[in-house]
């Protein structure tokens, strides 16, 4: 057990919300196709997501709606219904989701079979690719298994909140957060979140730690269990970044848990105003802007406070980069009654849509994940944030 002291300041940090960056992954790379029973049955023609291990021996596994098939390359596969694996539901959604693609991971090579529009950042493939690794082994095993996939556990006891918190984050993307009160929250990691997780778990050695704070914090205590497949050892900040992580994800799980249609309101507000823009409707995205028109008006002084004409100079010229969100998640509630959240955008071409370094800064790595404010008015819901910018 390592004791260190830590000023108040710096544990209320951990307590508070985080834009994580984005860290890119290997690049795709065609896979072989494995041998089915029998190449006439609909499960084959239906095929949705094919992966195949890295390691040896090779195995292999060919998923579909109805079944999981899994053996090893070039073999005849075993094959159980999708009731044993119950992997049909997240199937579905990753194929309205993503568009069809192969890749090459650190957890397996992919051919999938999609009917979305989006191009998965390195995150997201990585993530289905570990998704289909956790359904292969869940098939051979006859059924879940709860600790398969498991990146890390963090835990949070004392404190002024008087905590008693666990945090469980899976190499899959899925999280489940619940706490001695009967609690519990489930969801997905984002892109960038995703990004963040491999970056740790890939370049740091397995880690058992546990922080006991000052007495000022109450008797904080926090501990974390990772996964890791690399030989770093984890530096003071490691840990820190790695528990504001976690509590950050825990905070934003429970927030979101208990939105109600207020919160689903103004993420309807903060869409409608992200898709004006982008479509060029520059009279209603002014209509749901309630933000500060200054920087707008150095740019463009000879526009006076025109706001359509203002933010359509600045989409068009002025560097701001409006384009389609991707992923809009809700953070937490403001202080003064408005709405935090989260926006992930797509390129032109479906992409994820990353923000590197402004101006000659060196380091830091690109951005993906953009935070907005949606704050209540007398004319209602307005947005107060513009879109992310390129010089």
């Amino acid at each position: 057990m390592i004791v260190k002291a830590y000023s108040i300041a710096t544990v209320m940090a951990l307590l508070l919300s985080a834009c994580l960056p984005f860290v890119t992954g290997p690049a795709p790379e065609k896979l072989s196709t494995p041998a089915p029973q029998d190449a006439a049955t609909p499960e084959v023609r239906s095929e949705l997501l094919l992966w195949e291990s890295r390691g040896s021996p090779c195995e292999t596994a060919a998923i579909t709606p109805q079944s999981l098939s899994y053996g090893d390359c070039g073999s005849t596969l075993s094959a159980v219904p999708a009731q044993t694996t119950g992997h049909s539901a997240r199937l579905l959604e990753l194929g309205d989701r993503y568009a069809s693609f192969s890749a090459r991971t650190r957890a397996g090579n992919l051919i999938f079979k999609g009917y979305g529009n989006l191009v998965p950042s390195d995150g997201e493939t990585r993530a289905i690719a570990e998704w289909a690794n956790m359904m292969s082994q869940v098939a051979q095993a006859g059924g879940a298994d709860d600790s398969l996939s498991v990146a890390f556990a963090w835990h949070r006891e004392g404190g002024p909140g008087n905590f008693c918190d666990d945090l469980v984050v899976y190499l899959t993307g899925w999280v489940s957060a619940s706490d001695c009160r009967g609690y519990n929250a489930e969801g997905y990691l984002t892109a960038s979140q995703l990004g963040q997780l491999y970056a740790w778990v890939d370049s740091l050695a397995s880690i058992d730690h546990t922080e006991m704070f000052p007495p000022e914090t109450g008797g904080l205590e926090m501990t974390l269990a990772l996964h890791g497949n690399g030989r770093r050892q984890a530096e003071e900040q490691t840990f820190r970044d790695i528990f504001e992580f976690a509590a950050t994800l825990f905070t934003e799980l429970g927030y979101a848990a208990e939105a109600g249609p207020d919160v689903e309101e103004a993420r309807q507000v903060l869409q409608d105003y992200l898709i004006a823009l982008h479509s060029k409707d520059y009279a209603l995205a002014a209509r749901l802007y309630g933000g500060d028109t200054g920087l707008l008006q150095i740019w463009n002084p000879d526009l006076g406070n025109d706001v359509p004409a203002l933010l359509q100079r600045a989409c068009t010229q002025n560097g701001l980069q409006c384009l389609v969100p991707r992923l809009i998640t809700y953070r937490a509630p403001d202080a003064d009654g408005g709405y935090h959240f989260y926006v992930e955008f797509n390129n032109a071409d479906q992409t994820l849509f990353q923000q590197g370094p402004c101006c000659g800064e060196i380091g830091g790595g690109p951005v993906s994940i953009f935070p907005f404010l949606v704050e209540k008015s007398a004319n209602g819901l307005l947005v107060v944030d513009l879109p992310p910018y390129l010089p």
